[in-house]
């Protein structure tokens, strides 16, 4: 069966366009709020640049305030995001030079520092990530475990019995019990490892299935048979490394020349998955390479594209998945607990439609008007219990009646 041609939904939101400079006029009576992040807020730059003010002027009234610091950055690097500005920009360089004033051997200013080196791609990041590691409080925020996280997961120290890897541990176990993430967004994880075979490989990109993946694996013990790599850290060589060295493969070596990064990122993917023999799988969104050469042996089985250099029928492993795998319930069944819709995550739940959609036309064509009719359902409802407006549902909804092979 030929594969299906489908565009993805966006799992994090466009950032939006610039907003234009404005006076900050009478912004000082205003109580700044929390910055929260993308995947779970939806704000222009304007509002960071709001924001970023505020706390600036809450800072100044207390330079020890560690809070109103971190939030001033944050805000900081949300202006800079927006204006596709990374590293040591002048806004962010003016608060750590107040942070360095200030609060010099504090956790918040260490782990700013990591962050903002890391983006620059020159300095010398571990200093201070160990020294944040060294500091970090007891009720740690989300945002910031997770960029620690990323840090030891990057080392490429955690596919070992290691000091690093016990600490990952740790804080997938306290991002589980404090509750740090939304229970649909590790259902919909939950959903895509569980349709893969057993020790298969998991290209992944982003927050949303990275975070929730070692969620399920280190705190849950769930699929921990599965290898979930997210792509960004193929580029790191420490990494690279290990993650070889833990699959039983000799490390990419590589050409001296490349035409683009996208064969650059081709040919290390390829080189794992050859060597590996492992059946690899692929997050719907951003984590392979945009050529062709690789998208023509991608197939879709139902949440996740499965890399394969033959041709098979990817629909039936698909309808395999929704009858037997993929635990879809969740998305009829009423809330029974008051629980927080991240805004920039929850269109999560578009991927159902659009992965899934084809499955249901496939059941239609096939007579099967029970699973056909089940499914569309369990997809619309998803839709529908979005924020979008009434024309977008429209639009996503009726994918169900016009799905191509």
């Amino acid at each position: 069966m030929k594969k299906k041609t489908i565009i993805l939904a966006a799992v994090i939101l466009s950032l939006g366009c610039i907003g234009t400079l404005q006076a900050f006029t009478a912004l000082e009576k205003e109580e700044p709020q929390e910055i929260r992040g993308i995947i779970v807020d939806e704000h222009d730059s304007l509002w960071y640049e709001t924001q970023q003010h505020l706390w600036l002027q809450k800072a100044k009234d207390d330079p020890t305030d560690e809070h109103a610091w971190q939030q001033a950055f944050e805000a900081a690097r949300y202006v800079d995001m927006f204006a596709e500005q990374y590293g040591r920009t002048d806004h962010k360089q003016a608060i750590l030079d107040q942070m360095k004033a200030n609060i010099p051997n504090s956790f918040t200013y260490n782990i700013c520092m990591y962050m903002t080196e890391l983006a620059e791609r020159d300095g010398d990041t571990e200093p201070y990530a160990k020294r944040a590691l060294q500091l970090m409080p007891d009720n740690i925020a989300r945002k910031d475990a997770e960029v620690l996280v990323a840090y030891l997961w990057m080392t490429g120290k955690t596919f070992a019995a290691t000091d690093e890897q016990k600490q990952l541990k740790r804080f997938a176990q306290t991002l589980y019990q404090t509750n740090a993430y939304p229970s649909y967004l590790l259902r919909y994880t939950y959903n895509s490892l569980q349709g893969m075979e057993e020790n298969a490989i998991y290209f992944v990109n982003g927050d949303l299935p990275g975070y929730t993946s070692l969620v399920l694996q280190e705190a849950m013990g769930l699929h921990t048979d599965k290898a979930v790599v997210p792509v960004s850290f193929l580029f790191v060589e420490t990494y690279r490394k290990a993650l070889c060295k833990s699959l039983g493969i000799a490390d990419f070596e590589g050409k001296k020349d490349y035409t683009s990064m996208d064969e650059y990122f081709q040919e290390i993917l390829e080189h794992i998955i050859a060597k590996s023999k492992r059946p690899a799988y692929f997050f719907p969104s951003g984590s392979y390479p945009e050529t062709d050469s690789f998208k023509k042996n991608l197939y879709n089985e139902g949440l996740a594209f499965r890399y394969s250099t033959r041709r098979y029928d990817n629909i039936s492993v698909a309808k395999r998945n929704v009858e037997e795998r993929y635990d879809l319930n969740y998305l009829t069944e009423p809330k029974f607990v008051c629980e927080e819709q991240w805004k920039g995550s929850e269109r999560v739940k578009l991927n159902y439609m659009v992965m899934l959609a084809p499955v249901v036309k496939a059941y239609k064509e096939s007579g099967d008007t029970l699973h056909a009719n089940q499914l569309a359902r369990q997809l619309s409802t998803a839709v529908v219990n979005t924020s979008l407006s009434d024309d977008e549902k429209t639009e996503y909804i009726n994918l169900l009646g016009s799905s191509k092979k």
